[in-house]
């Protein structure tokens, strides 16, 4: 056989490898995490009141994405490209007067046929407070400043 049919049949291999496969593929493999911050100063939060913007945030990480989202009232979300099996430090700065530390640690899930490993919050310390997971994953974190 030819080293032309092999590849013409590769298709065929992977294909019938998959159906034979324990994990399912057709779920979707979990997506990087995000942790999600309702900043408050006097019980106001400060992206809505207009005491700080976006513009006046400053994070101590240059890979780390910060955003604004707004359902009910401004969400501070923080998202890092870097995170793996590993321990965070963050300083989240707002303006010359106002900072919060957060201290998240990960650990990878496991490699399936289907997905590679994703980082998952296994622990966060807000201000020196550990928040309880159930506090913490998929749903959003009160800091008072």
């Amino acid at each position: 056989m030819t080293l032309k049919k092999l590849f013409s049949f590769l298709p065929v291999f992977l294909f019938l490898s998959c159906i034979n496969s324990e994990d399912d593929c057709s779920v979707l493999c979990p997506q990087l995490g995000v942790l999600a911050f309702d900043v408050r100063l006097d019980g106001d939060n400060v992206f809505e009141n207009g005491i700080y913007s976006l513009n006046d945030l400053t994070i101590n990480d240059a890979n780390t994405v910060v955003s604004l989202e707004s359902i009910s009232s401004p969400i501070l979300l923080i998202q890092d490209p870097d995170w793996g099996s590993s321990e965070h430090f963050y300083t989240i700065s707002l303006g010359d007067n106002d900072s919060f530390t957060v201290n998240p640690s990960f650990e990878l899930s496991e490699r399936s046929e289907c997905c590679a490993p994703t980082p998952l919050l296994s622990s966060i310390v807000v201000n020196s407070e550990e928040v309880a997971l159930s506090d913490a994953i998929g749903k959003v974190i009160i800091v008072n400043l």
